[in-house]
């Protein structure tokens, strides 16, 4: 019971963390022109071009610039080169591509493990009181029972 609990809670912290990263990127500045690309704790979203898409690797023209992220896709990808999308950046790295067919959240979006994180936390924290719960109750019948003899 207690490593359910344990578990559940440090989850649980690990998801505030990430929303915590979240709404850092979602109240970030607005970056200038200048600053897109670079580690600056700014937020910009720029007109680009898909230049291609794999399971891993999402590539793409944004401002003139070529840029990579990380992916983690599956299922089939279509041919996506030439799509135009709007690209978001966040600290010089690209977090969020979307365009017509495609609403991608890169690896590096910090938003990308809160939800799991939190609903897999909640999990070990109920199951370490369903856990409980059984216990009590087993305990119970045990007495009952040597009680009775």
């Amino acid at each position: 019971m207690a490593i359910f609990w344990t578990v559940g809670a440090c989850l649980l912290v690990a998801a505030w963390r990430s929303g915590v990263a979240e709404d850092r990127a979602h109240r970030a500045p607005t970056c200038s022109e200048g600053q897109a690309f670079k580690p600056v704790e700014c937020q910009i979203t720029i007109d680009g071009t898909m230049t291609g898409l794999t399971h891993d690797r999402a590539e793409m023209d944004v401002g003139g610039r070529r840029a990579t992220a990380r992916v983690t896709l599956s299922g089939e990808i279509s041919d996506v080169r030439g799509v135009p999308v709007r690209v978001t950046l966040y600290r010089g790295k690209v977090i969020h591509i979307e365009g017509q067919r495609l609403k991608i959240d890169t690896d590096d979006a910090p938003a990308s493990s809160h939800t799991a994180l939190r609903n897999i936390g909640m999990f070990f924290i109920v199951g370490g009181a369903v856990l409980a719960g059984v216990n009590l109750l087993l305990g119970s019948i045990r007495r009952r029972w040597a009680a009775a003899r």
